[in-house]
């Protein structure tokens, strides 16, 4: 069994500054949802893996499956028993940028984990995630922005369901 959650967001944020947080792994801590530090030798590459320190202190090589520049990191990690697959994807849209976080977990832990609800732990850890990466990315001049001051007043996030809900059990 493995199942699929994620947070969609779109956000009057600049996709390249959404893209710089996922670029470097020294910000996770700041935005993720269970990283106490994270550092890929030579930087993000296909195939390249990253050390990310878990909050509760075990270290795994994320191997990154998928990177494409400006778009999308999918990272791979392999605690006992599991799969665990991160997706992190920015978008263009005219008003800002479309934000997708989505955590897949498959193996024989996967079910009793289901069981047990913890999808429902880790869909608060997301959209906590999802909204901390905004307010970064917020912080940060749009791109035809620079040298301008930040708004004083933050700018309301609109949410977007996802086409397939919040968890979904994936056979």
């Amino acid at each position: 069994m493995s199942w699929l959650i994620e947070s969609v967001r779109v956000a009057p944020v600049d996709p390249s500054a959404v893209w710089r947080l996922y670029a470097d792994p020294s910000t996770w801590p700041d935005w993720g949802h269970n990283a106490k530090w994270a550092r890929a030798e030579g930087g993000l590459v296909e195939g390249g893996t990253v050390d990310v320190k878990a909050g509760y202190g075990k270290v795994y090589s994320c191997r990154i499956r998928r990177l494409v520049a400006g778009r999308a990191l999918v990272l791979e990690a392999r605690p006992p028993l599991l799969k665990v697959i991160q997706t992190y994807e920015v978008d263009p849209t005219p008003d800002g940028a479309h934000i997708r976080h989505a955590i897949e977990i498959s193996g024989p832990l996967a079910g009793p984990m289901w069981l047990l609800r913890a999808n429902r732990v880790y869909q608060g850890w997301l959209d906590k995630e999802v909204t901390k990466l905004i307010a970064m990315a917020s912080d940060e001049p749009r791109s035809g922005d620079r040298g301008q001051p930040p708004a004083e007043t933050p700018v309301p996030v609109a949410e977007t369901p996802s086409p397939i809900g919040h968890e979904t059990p994936v056979e």
